[in-house]
């Protein structure tokens, strides 16, 4: 199975992929989007590669991941 007990894994080639989503997940991609659920996947897939790039992996912990924001008026 994979990460999250969706089946067997996607092609990496693949460049379409259809998936239901549950409400959580729609909230989700709308938050991100600013209610644009498209936006709101790009935005998504966007930090993920930002986290990545910081040292996030999958197997790791997202429960102990901190994140510090600088002040609003900086």
């Amino acid at each position: 199975m994979g990460v999250y007990g969706l089946g067997r894994p996607a092609d990496p080639a693949v460049k379409y992929f259809q998936r239901k989503l549950g409400p959580a997940e729609r909230a989700t991609l709308l938050a991100a989007g600013e209610g644009d659920m498209s936006a709101g996947f790009l935005e998504i897939i966007d930090t993920y590669r930002h986290f990545y790039n910081l040292g996030l992996r999958p197997s790791m912990a997202r429960e102990k991941v901190c994140l510090t924001l600088p002040p609003a008026d900086a």
